[in-house]
């Protein structure tokens, strides 16, 4: 049996493991307001300018966040709604990916979820199963780093002892491809459809 071409890969997870993003917007986003009735544009600009990017790394809270913008529009008790309506709408996993990363088990290669998400949405994530795919799950609130920045990736190396060429992150964002790369990684850009040009490249075009 061959070797591996690797021996970690470290595996984003939106837009990759799950495929919750379409033309660079999270499907949720777009069907939010129809179904609850609150603003889609005024939570989005509240959180994404700056404030979730610091739940992101664990300096702040999300729920905290969210609450302040619910009570901000009078709605203080559907603060929750909002988080079960984003997380449990955000579920959707690409069999497509997850069955690459099964046929890299079989290998023998060891797979991690390395993902800029918070502590809740972490948790979630190994809530809804996707941590019983991997070896564990790294997250950025846990962390407090987020990729692109190079201590995120010095961070797993430290944790698994794997580094250098041995190790490739697999992503939809072409700033943490090409810092995992200046990293020392090797690393692929993850698109929509290009499961087949991803088996190819880790070595598993033929294991099935």
């Amino acid at each position: 049996m061959t070797a591996p071409r690797y021996k970690l890969i470290a595996w984003d997870f939106d837009g990759v493991l799950n495929a919750n993003v379409q033309n660079g917007v999270f499907k949720w986003m777009t069907t939010f307001e129809q179904d609850t009735g609150l603003p889609i544009d005024s939570l989005a600009s509240y959180l994404f300018s700056g404030r979730f990017q610091r739940a992101m790394v664990g300096e702040a809270d999300l729920h905290e966040l969210v609450g302040d913008w619910a009570a901000e529009h009078g709605v203080p008790h559907r603060a929750g709604e909002v988080i079960d309506y984003w997380f449990d709408k955000d579920h959707i996993p690409d069999e497509t990916t997850l069955d690459v990363v099964q046929r890299a088990r079989r290998a023998g290669i060891t797979n991690v979820i390395a993902t800029n998400n918070e502590v809740y949405r972490a948790d979630w994530i190994e809530a809804q199963g996707f941590g019983e795919h991997m070896h564990t799950v790294f997250a950025a609130g846990r962390m407090r780093l987020a990729k692109p920045d190079l201590a995120y990736f010095a961070h797993i190396e430290d944790a698994l002892g794997h580094g250098g060429k041995d190790v490739i992150l697999v992503d939809d964002m072409a700033e943490n491809v090409e810092a995992a790369r200046q990293h020392g990684w090797d690393a692929f850009h993850f698109v929509p459809g290009c499961h087949d040009a991803l088996a190819e490249k880790l070595g598993l075009a033929g294991n099935r």
